[in-house]
């Protein structure tokens, strides 16, 4: 479902979020699991030694909608502005939701601050548990630090204001840990990932954020999102449903999420990964045994 809302929009956004979806039977997530174990596990072993498959959001919209750039090499990670305000804009906003500060822009003006005091801990040699991105923030210039704090206040406003956050049932999970599930050989993962997770009826429903406007790929993300936290927690963490937010397009997508919408999200991660171990292949050079997937 896809809502085009205008703000103020948190009401019909939050009406959507807390909309009831009927249980998922532990026998029908059974099945799924074992279809997902059994499809991955023969890919698995076309993989080149030594070689391993994280598949993800990102990996995932690339084999649905943009193939043409898989064969080029991953571009190794660097802080930035940009690649921080997720992390710093979730903080600011749980800093919000637990009232320890009035607004997002001085909790972003705080959790920067207590980055920055980290920071200067570790390099005195003190223990801190310092976030990844506190060295790089501290080492920026002062107008470096400025664009940090106005991309994580602009990305912490937007999805404060998306949500009626008084009326979400506690509690309310804010970035919290990501989604991990790995075949027993360890050789193919799945990383899912949401920003806000909450409990309804008794099934969890996930929000996700995303940058820019929707895209072709952007129900196959979110329900692949679902199916992740289905095979991580089983039925207790299977959601009933995922609410995704483009802020900047002010678009909404609701995906209610049942056995069908699992299973179809399962046949895409195997055909995005058979996707993946052929272009693995290629770029090695490997005859894959049965001569790959065409």
């Amino acid at each position: 479902m896809g809502l085009s809302v205008s703000l103020p929009r948190s009401a019909a956004v939050t009406d959507e979020l807390l909309d009831s979806a009927p249980p998922l039977g532990a026998d029908e997530l059974a099945v799924l699991r074992r279809k997902v174990l059994s499809g991955l596990a023969l890919l698995a072993a076309e993989l080149p030694a030594g070689r391993r498959l994280v598949l993800d959001g990102f990996r995932l919209r690339a084999a649905l909608s943009r193939p043409e750039t898989m064969g080029q090499a991953d571009e190794a990670f660097a802080p930035s502005p940009w690649r921080c305000r997720r992390a710093v804009g979730l903080a600011a906003i749980d800093r919000c939701l637990r009232a320890k500060a009035p607004a997002p822009a001085p909790a972003v003006d705080e959790v920067l601050a207590g980055g920055l005091h980290d920071a200067t801990r570790l390099e005195s040699g003190e223990p801190a548990r310092a976030p990844w991105w506190a060295r790089w923030y501290a080492g920026l210039p002062p107008a470096g630090r400025v664009v940090v704090a106005a991309e994580a206040t602009t990305w912490a406003t937007q999805l404060w204001t998306a949500l009626d956050w008084g009326r979400l049932p506690r509690p309310v999970v804010v970035g919290g840990h990501d989604d991990w599930w790995d075949l027993p050989c360890r050789r193919i993962t799945l990383h899912g990932r949401a920003e806000v997770r909450v409990r309804v009826d008794g099934r969890s429903v996930l929000v996700l954020v995303g940058a820019g406007a929707p895209q072709v790929s952007s129900r196959s993300e979110l329900v692949f999102a679902a199916l992740v936290a289905a095979l991580v927690g089983g039925t207790r963490s299977a959601p009933g449903r995922v609410v995704g937010l483009w802020p900047a397009a002010g678009q909404v997508r609701v995906v209610p999420v049942g056995v069908r919408t699992l299973d179809g999200a399962a046949d895409e991660v195997l055909s995005a990964v058979a996707t993946w171990v052929d272009v693995i292949i290629e770029r090695q050079g490997v005859v894959a045994p049965g001569g790959g997937h065409g």
